[in-house]
């Protein structure tokens, strides 16, 4: 099985035994996930490499004590979080972090499986791979909401294809979605990503 596809607590085990592709394999994974937090907080981009590798230090340091390994994604979530709680209390005066953007207290539940859902789903974008990759961001991540021609037109695509094409690339979506575990409601069943 390829480490890419493997699921968090088959990845957390090749790591303990000293795979650095597995490590790899994981930051990948999850650096976006990691990356958005400091940048919700309005963090610039030195601050957000901070937090990041401060956040990976810490799993690699605590890898072998994580209770459960299929949370591995919420753990993340709330270590970043911590970070850049801790590095907020570390500027200066004169650089003052909004009190209400970065609390001490750990995001509530519902922030932390909202997130968990994006990342399963971006990373099951990812995997879906071209055209099915292009065609789902453009109908339903492009903020201009473009029509059905303007979409036919930047993909080189016939516009009467485009629903079929979406109706595959949903099946091939939600297949993906399920290999990992996902469901509706956020929980996973510890696949890879979450």
């Amino acid at each position: 099985m390829s480490t890419d596809r493997q699921s968090d607590p088959a990845l957390i085990r090749r790591c303990l035994a000293g795979e650095s592709r597995a490590w790899e394999t994981m930051v990948d994974r999850y650096k976006r996930l990691v990356y958005s937090i400091p940048r919700r907080y309005g963090m610039d981009d030195a601050d957000a490499e901070d937090v990041f590798q401060n956040v990976f230090a810490i799993l690699l340091r605590h890898l072998d004590q994580l209770q459960d390994q299929t949370k591995l994604s919420a753990w993340l979530i709330t270590t970043a979080h911590r970070e850049c709680w801790r590095l907020g209390r570390r500027k200066p005066k004169d650089e003052p972090l909004e009190e209400r953007d970065i609390r001490a207290d750990a995001p509530p539940d519902a922030l932390i499986d909202r997130w968990e859902r994006q990342h399963i789903v971006r990373t099951a974008l990812e995997r879906l791979g071209d055209p099915c990759k292009s065609l789902l961001e453009a109908l339903f991540l492009n903020t201009s909401q473009p029509g059905y021609e303007a979409i036919a037109r930047s993909l080189n695509m016939k516009i009467g294809s485009i629903g079929p094409t979406r109706a595959r690339c949903f099946r091939k979506m939600q297949t993906i979605l399920d290999e990992m575990g996902y469901t509706p409601d956020g929980a996973t069943g510890g696949a890879d990503g979450g």
